[in-house]
């Protein structure tokens, strides 16, 4: 096994207890439909933390349990729990996480570290109100309620 973070056994990849209660809630409440590969996928992005996976990632992942997997099929899995709501594509980085806030009304803040990757979520209503009032000043909607801003993280601000 390398040292990648991403290099997760199958122990390691398996659905905690916690997890697994959450997305059987989420499948309820949203009334989704999670495949074997759509579970897997949701797992890695899940097991990932604050430091997100990228769909190549993903794809090296899933190879260890389907050599024969594609970039496509990984593709699908993602486009499909991000409609859904449940993970989030951090833009910048080409990166996913999984998502902390699933109300899809009020704008995410992501702070993201320019120097360790680290991807922290903010839900900050005040934000949320300030950017609808504007959109609509400006005759707008607002159609993407994220919002990615790159940073230091404390703990990178603590080496220099």
């Amino acid at each position: 096994m390398s040292n990648s973070p991403y290099s997760l056994s199958t122990r390691d990849t398996a659905l905690s207890s916690t997890d697994c209660s959450g997305l059987r809630e989420l499948i309820e409440s949203k009334k989704i439909r999670i495949t074997p590969l759509r579970e897997r996928v949701y797992n890695f992005v899940s097991h990932a933390k604050e430091k997100g996976i990228s769909a190549y990632q993903i794809l090296e992942l899933m190879k260890k349990y389907n050599p024969n997997a594609k970039p496509a099929t990984v593709y699908r899995s993602l486009d499909y729990l991000q409609q859904a709501g449940i993970i989030v594509k951090i833009e910048c980085c080409s990166k996913f996480i999984k998502k902390n806030n699933l109300s899809s009304d009020v704008v995410t803040l992501f702070l993201i570290c320019s120097n360790c990757g680290t991807i922290i979520q903010h839900i900050d209503h005040l934000i949320h109100t300030y950017i609808e009032k504007k959109a609509i000043d400006y005759g707008c909607a607002v159609q993407k309620k994220d919002i990615e801003v790159k940073v230091i993280c404390p703990d990178c601000r603590g080496k220099g």
